[in-house]
């Protein structure tokens, strides 16, 4: 490897210029946001604009790069010098011709968008530099001749190719130690960063899995074992309470939490809804939230697709004190169970819907709603997770349809409170 490809790698350790989970619909937005802060500061230039060389755009909500050139010639000092960009999950439909003109271009993100065309990929083929490309999760996995992972064209191995098309990759190679070092900064830093993710991975994945094949249970299961041996039956305050405590001590729950339940809590007693529906009943914690502050002869309508789920998220219900007139349980799929609402389950109409199943589902269902006409103008919309892990296309269409007024409520995750996530409120203005 030659001093100058070593140079090209290292400046790569430069702290990233880091505008992920921003929610940031077009790039003009990036020159009145605030990019996070890592634990080594940012370097400036006298004129105050970034020496960094690798910009972060990863988890918004783009559908275009439109002013690219122009926006980070405002945030960067040197643009041309760029040699990292993550543009992953957002949701973009082509690669944008501006990404062929940074020449020391050496790391590109752009899983986990909405490319269609395997086609786009070869526009690529120009950069130089080109060492790592990411494509994963984009619609082009289903076309034919589609085979991760891509060799960008400057690799060794593709030299001697004739052709300047991006190729599915044949062999792997071995990493040089000197490559290895230059990253191992960065490695360190990513892994400082996202600590608390990884900690969630552990809990709520890797101990999870294990317990669940120890015993045989469910997490869901094992906590209604818990809640039956510590919590007084007709509470549901104690045993939102008890949850909460077994999330925190015992195992995570992947629950909405104390902080996202007084948001609920506080909206649904300031709406005073006469019909809630939720989609995502899990374990009923926000279940028994809803049904706690709901006035006097109001009905709340919950639906869980699984099982096996909804079996113990029925007996927490009932624990509660809350019969089937109050509270109904439907066990199926959100996307068959709505357009049965109104005939099978007497719905006309929901004055608050609370989203908390699956975020990739959200905006399906909101249309499905939408066109049942099971929504009256000012019913309000709730929406978890709409930022970790984050519905971005549901935001989109609810900020650009011109049907509802946004606005997102800023929280942490239960028990780590440092991974950023939110509750997005909608209000429905009606079909025009």
């Amino acid at each position: 490897m030659s001093r100058q490809d070593y140079m090209n790698i290292s400046e790569v350790q430069e702290p990233p210029l880091d505008y992920s989970f921003r929610s940031i619909h077009v790039l003009q937005d990036l020159i009145s946001e605030e990019p996070r802060t890592g634990l080594r500061p940012l370097r400036h230039s006298k004129s105050g604009k970034s020496l960094t060389q690798s910009l972060w755009l990863n988890n918004n909500v783009l559908n275009e790069l439109k002013d690219f050139n122009q926006v980070i010639s405002q945030l960067l000092e040197n643009p041309g010098n760029l040699a990292w960009i993550d543009l992953s999950f957002n949701d973009l439909s082509s690669i944008d011709p501006v990404l062929t003109t940074f020449f020391n271009l050496s790391v590109l993100y752009l899983h986990g968008n909405s490319i269609q065309r395997l086609g786009e990929v070869n526009k690529l083929a120009i950069l130089p530099r080109l060492r790592s490309l990411t494509l994963h999760g984009n619609p082009i996995e289903e076309e034919k001749g589609y085979s991760p992972p891509w060799t960008p064209p400057s690799c060794p191995m593709r030299r001697s190719s004739p052709s300047r098309s991006l190729q599915p990759r044949t062999q792997v190679g071995t990493m040089s130690p000197a490559i290895a070092l230059a990253f191992l900064p960065l490695v360190v830093t990513l892994l400082v960063r996202y600590r608390h993710h990884f900690r969630l991975l552990v809990r709520s994945v890797l101990l999870r899995s294990l317990r669940d094949c120890l015993s045989e249970l469910r997490i869901e299961e094992r906590a209604f074992s818990y809640v039956l041996t510590h919590a007084l039956p007709g509470d549901p305050g104690h045993i939102l309470t008890t949850l909460d405590h077994w999330s925190s001590h015992c195992e995570y729950l992947s629950h909405m939490g104390p902080a996202k339940g007084q948001i609920l809590m506080r909206l649904v007693e300031e709406k005073a809804p006469a019909c809630v529906l939720e989609l995502g009943t899990y374990c009923a914690y926000s279940t028994l939230l809803i049904a706690r502050a709901l006035p006097a002869g109001s009905r709340l309508l919950t639906v869980e697709q699984d099982p096996r789920t909804a079996v113990v998220a029925e007996k927490l219900i009932r624990l509660a004190g809350f019969d089937e007139r109050t509270v109904e349980l439907i066990v199926g799929s959100s996307e068959e169970v709505i357009p049965r609402l109104r005939t099978q389950y007497q719905l006309s109409r929901a004055d608050l819907v609370l989203l908390a199943h699956r975020p990739r589902c959200y905006l399906r269902d909101l249309q499905l709603l939408e066109a049942h006409a099971l929504m009256p103008a000012g019913a309000t919309v709730l929406a978890d997770h709409v930022l970790f892990p984050g519905a971005p296309r549901f935001l989109q269409y609810a900020k650009s349809c011109g049907r509802y007024r946004c606005r997102l409520h800023h929280t942490g995750l239960p028990d780590f409170p440092a991974i950023k996530d939110g509750i997005a409120q909608l209000t429905y203005a009606g079909p025009g």
